[in-house]
């Protein structure tokens, strides 16, 4: 079944591009339409009714330009709205990255000791130990909240001294309650995958949610239909169209990037 409308993606800032490039490399030929709060970020260190409304208008706005499905390329907002969204936006799916980090955690740790490194408000809310929990009850889960390396990202930062120092600090608590599996709670943070892995050392698993989403979609679009033309991906920025767009280069190496700076 053909169905070319657009899959719309958002995040506070620029760690969303990681769904992207995931959602690329199995689905090349859907098209995209891609959120950037840039105005309002950061996201994690706000309050959550603040936070919600970002997300509905956020949301409101990819429902106006047609898309078929909408995946919250953001933890805190998964940790917090996505039953609102899905309220909203219905019919129209809502995929969160909360729970799709969590069946991924699930499956992949063998010692049942899991750690989560993400944004202060998703650690807060134990958003990942509630999933996880709900799946296996026996599963410990160690979570650390870190804004620091979610601004390196959006500084374009992928590897330096400083990052590794400020992720061998953040993990050491769970490295030292011995976990076998580490998840990036936060999108920002599989462009700083040497980082972390240089940190948790070749016996922890690494997990990024992006790439579960990405097959949790490829299996949701079999019951909606692909896009069977030429594939198209456009960028939407609420502030910096030029710092975006640059970004946007060194993350996703997109040749000429469509981008546009809204305000909503």
């Amino acid at each position: 079944m053909a169905n070319p409308k657009p899959i719309g993606v958002f995040d506070s800032g620029v760690g969303g591009l990681s769904v992207v490039r995931s959602l690329k490399k199995v689905l090349p030929n859907e098209n995209i339409i891609y959120v950037g709060d840039l105005k309002h970020f950061p996201y994690g260190t706000k309050d959550e009714e603040t936070v919600k409304t970002y997300a509905k208008n956020i949301t409101k706005f990819l429902l106006d330009n047609g898309v078929k499905l909408i995946i919250v390329a953001c933890n805190t907002v998964s940790s917090i709205a996505v039953d609102d969204l899905k309220k909203i936006s219905n019919p129209v799916n809502v995929i969160g990255m909360i729970q799709s980090g969590a069946e991924y955690a699930v499956k992949t740790t063998r010692n049942k000791k899991v750690g989560v490194i993400s944004t202060p408000l998703t650690a807060k809310k134990h958003a990942y130990k509630i999933e996880i929990q709900k799946l296996d009850k026996d599963i410990e889960v160690f979570e650390v909240g870190s804004q620091e390396l979610v601004n390196l990202v959006e500084d374009g930062v992928s590897f330096n001294d400083y990052a590794c120092a400020l992720a061998r600090e953040k993990l050491d608590e769970p490295l030292k309650n011995g976990i076998d599996t580490l998840v990036l709670g936060c999108t920002h943070f599989p462009f700083l995958y040497k980082v972390v892995k240089s940190v948790v050392g070749n016996n922890v698993e690494v997990i990024d949610p992006a790439e579960y989403i990405a097959d949790k979609t490829v299996n949701y679009l079999k019951e909606i239909g692909f896009n069977e033309g030429n594939s198209k991906t456009i960028f939407y920025t609420t502030k910096d169209r030029d710092a975006f767009k640059e970004k946007l280069s060194l993350f996703l190496n997109i040749e000429n990037p469509e981008v546009y700076e809204i305000d909503i």
